[in-house]
């Protein structure tokens, strides 16, 4: 499940996509960007950075912009931005490469900027180099071809690509379509996307092909950076490489290619400012020349690959800061925001909530006896299994090692949350699976309901956990509610409130 944060995050770099990609001229689109990503951010300051000259700025007086200052923090010599009326406040910096390379600076007070916001602000940075990047396309292209209908094509092409990403579409087929518009825009007859899986690695895979031979891309061709010619050159040097004459193209173009390969043209591809890959145009035209406009043109879809993987990559990593990475479910802190929100929903009507927390019984016996391997596929299990029992509207997390945590977002009292807690302790103690093994692992579960207005999020979980501890003292594969007594066994002692 995303969390709110996440969807915000995601919801900010569409709605200045929208506003950056609506200005007719650099200067516009670099002042919307700056005031776009302070609001986002709640940012008293920020600034963009070219050439380390701060071109435009928000939240400074007029006449006391610190130019020297913000150059130093693009820099990283320094953290924080004096601020009049407020003192020290932290700042933040994403920077781009590319044909024009700059720097997006924020700085707020007291509130230093976390990870998944360093995140954003990167994406940020990424959605404005686009859109200086398609400015200063748009106007090259202008003045070199004369033909209004080539210069409406690049248009739709870039608005066609731009809306995919947008609207979040299938990374494959956004890559397919930016590959197949820059052959067709250029009139060559093959285009090739290679990228690396990471900014060391040495060898490139083959993303997105179009005019070529038949290829698997399921299973696609890996090359050495050495034997990708022209795009190997370009992901090395980063920048555009042009290679004219048939001796100078790559045994991969060949072989890939519907005929003899006369010139060739790569473009860096960017993830995040790091050179990740190559988009490259080939013809089998003899007299073949390529031209700057030409090198605009294909540096124009280079950005868009580079956005669209930037996005995707932004995603996956805002998911893994809200997400364990081997059960799947929410982080500690997500768990707490969400309990946070549903606790503020149920007080504002009158209604409880439950949390849950859950101990296995003989995690540490069988990870020591059978492996970390066999322990990471113990909980993988598990978490499946806890999921399974819950309802839409809850909620499952991995707390760390073996404990894990639920919220039941609505209950109707202690024996609804107790149905669902026996429902668990039922569903983790059947066999498992596991290193080829069969293990039966008991579960220990306290109950926490919500009560009084004012109730915290972690105090509502430290009141579980106390339970917990008083279910895995009367034995293994039981739970025990706080502060009450358990339904079917009244000798058993309440956990003191």
């Amino acid at each position: 499940m995303a969390g709110l944060a996440e969807s915000l995050y995601i919801q900010q770099l569409v709605e200045l996509l929208a506003v950056v990609s609506s200005s007719t001229d650099e200067a516009s689109a670099v002042q919307n960007a700056v005031e776009r990503s302070a609001q986002a951010l709640e940012a008293e300051v920020a600034a963009a950075v070219f050439d380390d000259k701060v071109v435009a700025s928000i939240g400074f007086p007029p006449g006391a912009v610190p130019h020297e200052e913000i150059v130093a923090v693009t820099r990283r010599r320094r953290s924080a931005l004096d601020v009049p009326g407020l003192g020290s406040c932290p700042a933040v910096t994403a920077s781009w490469a590319g044909s024009h390379p700059g720097h997006l600076v924020l700085a707020r007070w007291d509130a230093p900027f976390q990870v998944e916001e360093q995140n954003l602000v990167r994406g940020m940075a990424r959605v404005l180099e686009l859109t200086l990047t398609m400015l200063r396309t748009l106007t090259v292209e202008h003045a070199i071809r004369e033909s209004l209908e080539e210069r409406q094509r690049l248009l739709e092409h870039l608005f066609t690509i731009q809306r995919a990403i947008s609207r979040r579409e299938d990374l494959r087929q956004i890559l397919d379509t930016i590959t197949n518009g820059a052959r067709d825009l250029l009139g060559d007859e093959i285009g090739l996307l290679w990228v690396r899986d990471d900014a060391e690695s040495g060898r490139a895979r083959l993303a997105a092909a179009a005019g070529t031979r038949p290829v698997d891309l399921d299973h696609p061709p890996v090359v050495d950076l050495a034997d990708a010619s022209v795009a190997g050159e370009a992901m090395v040097a980063d920048r555009v490489v042009v290679r004219h004459g048939q001796e100078t193209q790559s045994r991969m173009l060949k072989l890939l290619g519907p005929g003899t390969v006369y010139a060739s043209m790569a473009a860096p591809v960017h993830d995040s400012g790091a050179v990740t890959g190559a988009l490259v145009v080939a013809s089998c035209d003899r007299d073949r020349i390529y031209t700057p406009g030409d090198e605009q043109t294909l540096r124009a879809f280079a950005e868009n690959v580079s956005l669209a993987l930037t996005d995707a990559n932004t995603v996956v990593r805002m998911r893994q800061a809200h997400h364990d990475a081997l059960t799947g479910l929410a982080s500690r802190r997500l768990f707490l925001e969400q309990l946070d929100q549903q606790l503020a929903a149920v007080d504002s009507d009158g209604g409880t909530l439950a949390v849950l927390f859950l101990d296995l019984d003989r995690f540490k016996d069988i990870n020591d006896s059978l492996g970390h391997a066999a322990g990471d596929q113990l909980l993988t299990v598990t978490a499946d299994r806890i999921t399974a029992q819950l309802r839409a509207g809850d909620a499952a997390s991995r707390f760390g090692g073996d404990e894990f945590a639920v919220m039941l977002s609505r209950v109707d009292g202690p024996a609804d949350a107790m149905a669902v807690a026996g429902r668990i302790v039922a569903a983790l103690g059947k066999p498992m699976r596991v290193a080829q093994h069969r293990l039966r692992v008991g579960v220990s579960i306290g109950i926490a309901l919500s009560g009084a207005d004012g109730d915290e999020p972690a105090e509502l979980v430290a009141r579980a956990d106390l339970a917990m501890y008083e279910a895995k003292r009367r034995g293994t594969g039981g739970y025990a509610l706080y502060g009450e007594t358990v339904p079917g066994d009244g000798t058993r002692p309440a956990v003191p409130r």
